[in-house]
């Protein structure tokens, strides 16, 4: 009858360990709850920095003439912008045609536009306070001055 009455329950010690065992799991769970949260919360950050950048860069050359030069400005005390505009450089450049050609005329210099590199990049920073940006580049032509 002893057997009995022992098992009809559980012991002080079995409680604890359950217990302990319960808490270790929450403690997981909630820090698999909180890097989900923190990963949507920097990608709506990054999100909203894009539509900024997009926006900023659609609205280039229509209010204003793009003019070479580096200019900035903040959207909000959170996402910052600098707009870098310079004239474009070709990476791989031809080889210069054999002197006496007539292939030897500077096409670039007669045509009245020019082409130009604008790069747009909007600073801000993440949960994690560290400074992060979203860059957009683009070629352009403008008037040639």
């Amino acid at each position: 009858m002893d057997r009995l009455r022992r098992s009809h329950g559980f012991t002080l010690l079995e409680m604890l360990v359950a217990c302990m065992l319960l808490a270790l799991a929450m403690g997981v769970l909630m820090q698999i709850f909180s890097r989900g949260v923190n990963g949507a919360t920097a990608a709506d950050q990054k999100a909203r920095a894009m539509l900024l950048a997009e926006s900023k860069f659609a609205s280039l050359g229509v209010e204003d003439a793009l003019k070479e030069g580096e200019t900035n400005g903040k959207f909000d005390e959170d996402y910052a912008w600098v707009l870098s505009i310079k004239p474009y450089v070709d990476p791989n450049p031809k080889e210069p045609p054999p002197a006496g050609t007539t292939a030897d005329v500077n096409i670039d210099a007669l045509l009245p536009v020019q082409l130009m590199e604008v790069t747009l990049m909007v600073t801000y920073n993440g949960g994690d306070n560290r400074e992060r940006n979203v860059t957009l580049s683009s070629l352009a032509l403008t008037p040639r001055t």
